[in-house]
């Protein structure tokens, strides 16, 4: 009987001993693709042949070189950022293939300015924006331009300038070529004579005294909006906006930019901290603005908020 059951369990125990033994294990792996281009975002799949196609082996180890680069997951691969790296699909016996990767960044492929025309007086600013597409393409440093510096002239943000009366074009250009254009007609500065209120004006809407003006620079700290208008006319679009109540004809011929900047102009007398990074350089880079810790929306008269109510309307 113990002979028996001995040759029993041995006749149990061989087949699977010999099954065991002859286990086919991976000998190469052949990945769909072995070197690929891809651009920051983007996604694909590479698939992973292995031989012996009946070898016995669990599901592959997926590892790339630089995750801050590329991901990979399943033979998925996720581009991250620009630069190169290696995706290696590997077996538990330590045969693996490599692929290699290069991410390269988004290409803008246009820009468009905030306009196609603008008008702008002698010795005034106003800034063009660019926006480019893709969105989250890098578009690095934009190369702005003037087609005739004696009529306008443009900074690295977007600013242009008035020079003398004439016709320029302002060009955005990106590293990779794309560019657009603006249109900019340069008008000579003509003065006025502002049509004042009927009430006399309160101490906010006063013009400055010959005795302000002998204290030199004239700043947010020290004088009201209606001094600072007056005393650096050259640098608004409508500089007595804190006291004149402004007209629908001569607003609607503004462009949606000079608009936007006789906005600004209203909170800046105030002092406004812009969050703005190309808004607060500009206004830092005039005599009169000062930065005011303690602004309020509530500051502004009720002549400039009907002046801001009508220019939001034709914005």
């Amino acid at each position: 009987m113990k002979k028996t059951a001995l040759l029993l369990c041995i006749i149990a125990i061989v087949p699977f001993v010999f099954c065991s033994c002859f286990d086919k294990e991976v000998q190469s792996i052949e990945l769909s693709e072995t070197d690929v281009t891809m651009t920051v975002g983007d996604s694909l799949g590479i698939t992973a042949k292995i031989l012996p196609a009946d070898a016995k082996t669990k599901a592959l180890d997926w590892i790339s070189s630089d995750n801050k680069i590329v991901t990979v997951s399943d033979g998925t691969i996720k581009a991250k950022s620009a630069g190169t790296a290696v995706v290696t699909a590997k077996a538990e016996n330590d045969i693996k293939a490599t692929c290699n990767v290069t991410v390269t960044d988004k290409e803008v492929t246009s820009i468009t300015l905030s306009s196609a025309n603008v008008s702008v007086k002698e010795g005034k600013k106003i800034q063009l924006i660019a926006k480019t597409q893709p969105s989250d393409a890098p578009s690095g440093v934009l190369e702005w331009s003037s087609s005739d510096e004696k009529v306008a002239i443009v900074n690295s943000e977007g600013f242009v300038t008035g020079v003398k009366s004439g016709v320029a074009s302002i060009t955005c250009k990106s590293q990779n070529g794309k560019e657009a254009s603006c249109t900019v007609s340069v008008k000579s500065e003509q003065v006025t004579n502002p049509v004042m209120p009927s009430t006399a004006p309160t101490q906010s809407s006063t013009k400055p005294s010959s005795s302000s003006s002998k204290k030199g620079k004239i700043t947010t700290q020290n004088s009201s909006p209606s001094e600072i208008g007056n005393a650096y006319k050259s640098d608004f679009i409508f500089y007595d906006s804190s006291y004149r109540k402004l007209t629908d004809s001569e607003v609607s011929r503004l462009s949606s930019s000079e608009i936007q900047q006789a906005i600004n102009e209203i909170y800046a007398r105030y002092g406004r901290i812009f969050k703005d990074s190309q808004i607060k350089a500009y206004f830092k880079s005039t005599e009169w603005y000062i930065e005011n810790p303690s602004y309020s929306d509530s500051n502004v008269n009720d002549i400039e908020k009907a002046n801001l109510s009508l220019l939001i309307k034709y914005r």
